[in-house]
């Protein structure tokens, strides 16, 4: 609307501006006074009257009703565009979405879809949200965080592309819905070939199949993820968190040693050796931490350590840090 009411106000402009004017002793008006002429006539209040070229009588005729469209339309849309704004509904949200660029698109505002969202933003990573059900309890958590939200079927493609897929960085796909979360996939990989794509799928074994076959970048199970959280939780290891790698679940986690520990006394470099691991902190029991530890450093009872290692090894470093 304001690209047409700028091309209507440069067209009449070029036609004051070409033309001789008798009120200007046969001179023709300058570039300034050519366009408060243009936006005049819009308004029903040329500035020359009567104008004597045909071409101006004929806008002085026309323009008053392209004023009244033009004008009268965008005042009554920005009214409702900033009511729609103090509301949050769906016209301002669109309109935030469409000056997103290199940002992020979250598909599903579930419990999963909630702590990613948290996460993006804390990260100050720009995200706009496609959500479907109007109920959602994390929709609020979205506004909150002035984050747009879409509330649209993610399998359409309009909704994608008004939540700006085709210049988005990234789309991760958190629904429960295995299926549609699959042809959400593979439309944004339509829409935008540089898009990464990760995607949610119950199935880890199949996730790993539709990440190589599919051209997904990431295909994650969130029950997979937190399995070795959940097992880390059962030993008594302060869960850091998870991830999986070469599609075998590792996990991060903070350790107590016992006083007594079977570890004491040993280096580092050992340590990680044997037990197929890796330190990435160490804090002794009296003095801080040392976020670079050497593997040199020896371990004692009562240090605090940050390890990294695949959950299947849980086990065997529990009976190992256990007392002698």
């Amino acid at each position: 609307m304001l690209l047409c009411l700028l091309l209507a106000i440069v067209l009449a402009a070029s036609l004051y501006a070409i033309t001789p004017q008798e009120q200007l002793g046969g001179r023709k008006p300058t570039l300034a006074t050519s366009l408060y002429g243009g936006w005049m006539a819009l308004l029903a209040q040329p500035i020359y009257a009567p104008p004597e070229a045909w071409y101006l009588k004929l806008v002085t005729g026309i323009y008053p009703i392209i004023g009244v469209l033009l004008i009268g339309e965008g005042i009554v849309r920005f009214a409702l565009l900033m009511i729609s704004r103090k509301h949050g509904e769906k016209e301002w949200m669109k309109v935030m979405a469409s000056t997103y660029r290199d940002h992020v698109v979250l598909c599903g505002l579930g419990h999963l879809g909630a702590r990613i969202l948290q996460e993006l933003h804390s990260a100050n990573i720009p995200v706009i949200v496609i959500e479907k059900d109007k109920e959602r309890r994390f929709i609020t958590l979205a506004r909150e965080l002035s984050v747009p939200v879409l509330m649209r079927d993610m399998t359409e493609d309009q909704a994608l592309i008004d939540a700006g897929v085709p210049d988005a960085r990234v789309i991760i796909i958190a629904t429960n819905n295995d299926m549609a979360n699959l042809e959400v996939a593979l439309d944004s990989r339509r829409l935008n070939p540089k898009i990464r794509v990760i995607m949610r799928l119950y199935e880890q074994q199949i996730a790993s199949k539709i990440s190589s076959a599919l051209m997904v970048d990431a295909a994650f199970s969130s029950s997979a993820l937190a399995a070795p959280v959940v097992a880390a939780m059962a030993m008594n290891a302060s869960v850091l968190g998870s991830s999986m790698i070469a599609g075998v679940p590792h996990v991060t986690c903070e350790l107590k040693l016992p006083s007594n520990t079977r570890l004491a006394g040993q280096s580092i470099g050992a340590i990680e050796a044997g037990e197929n691991l890796r330190i990435l902190a160490r804090t002794p029991s009296a003095g801080p931490a040392n976020h670079s530890p050497q593997s040199a450093d020896l371990v004692q009872g009562g240090d605090t350590l940050v390890v990294h290692l695949p959950s299947d090894r849980l086990s065997s470093l529990s009976a190992s840090i256990s007392a002698r």
